[in-house]
């Protein structure tokens, strides 16, 4: 008898009417879902984690382009939010990785000695100082001294300084120890005839190859110039972060008067 009711036992149960599924299945470890819908459309994946950013100059790790915007908002333009400049940095049509606003004080001191200098703080996604860069203050078109930017971040990363150069913007990138890192050449032209569309060029120290470009141009989206830089997505963070300062020196030297919008 009880070998019988085991056999039974064994064989599987025939239902009769439609299975109805009633209950959703879930993973082993009870894991929450996304509410559903969830549009994606715009979504764009980039490939790196930035929640576990040691530094600022880790935000720029797994990135290979930057587009730098000037923010212009109605209260730029009616005089209200003051003269500092800010600057968007983003990952092209994707997410906006730091944000730059020029210091007011450095911005003072510079009208009140008639220099061109300025300071840049560029704020993480979480609000946080990443780095800043600052440009040394002497006459924008004084022959003699060069013109130079400086890059710290917990500690000096490097310069970017201007080379004495008869026709074409010319500058070297230095690491903090002074050990040039490499070239970058603009179009053969004076600088203060600069055209409003260029490319500059950022070749090694030995000239062999090129290693990233810096273009100024206009973007049909933003309905302005932008600068757009593009490097290698493994370059070492530090060099990526000393280009980055380099845009801005090229920005404050040659397109600060561009007619905009």
């Amino acid at each position: 008898m009880e070998l019988e009711e085991k056999e039974r036992s064994s064989i599987p149960p025939v239902f009769e009417g439609p299975t109805v599924i009633t209950v959703q299945p879930q993973s082993e470890d009870n894991a929450g879902r996304r509410p559903i819908p969830i549009s994606t459309t715009d979504w764009v994946s980039t490939p790196r984690s930035q929640l576990s950013a040691l530094s600022g100059t880790h935000f720029l790790a797994g990135v290979e382009q930057l587009e730098i915007q000037r923010i212009v908002n109605l209260s730029t333009l009616l005089g209200l939010a003051g003269k500092e400049k800010q600057y968007r940095i983003k990952v092209p049509k994707a997410e906006t990785i730091f944000l730059a606003m020029e210091s007011r004080t450095e911005r003072e001191e510079r009208y009140t000695r008639g220099l061109s200098g300025f300071a840049l703080i560029f704020l993480d996604p979480a609000g946080e100082t990443a780095f800043v860069v600052k440009k040394n203050p002497i006459w924008k078109y004084m022959p003699g001294p060069v013109h130079k930017v400086t890059v710290e971040s917990m500690g000096l990363i490097g310069s970017v300084e201007q080379n004495f150069s008869l026709l074409g913007p010319s500058f070297t990138v230095y690491d903090a120890s002074r050990r040039p890192l490499c070239n970058i050449y603009g179009p053969n032209v004076c600088g203060c005839c600069m055209y409003k569309e260029s490319q500059f060029q950022i070749i090694s120290i030995d000239r062999s190859h090129q290693i990233a470009s810096l273009m100024h141009q206009w973007d049909d989206v933003s309905h302005d110039y932008t600068f757009l830089l593009t490097f290698p997505i493994d370059l070492n963070v530090r060099l990526k972060s000393l280009l980055l300062g380099a845009s801005f020196l090229m920005e404050h030297l040659y397109f600060e008067n561009v007619t905009r919008t």
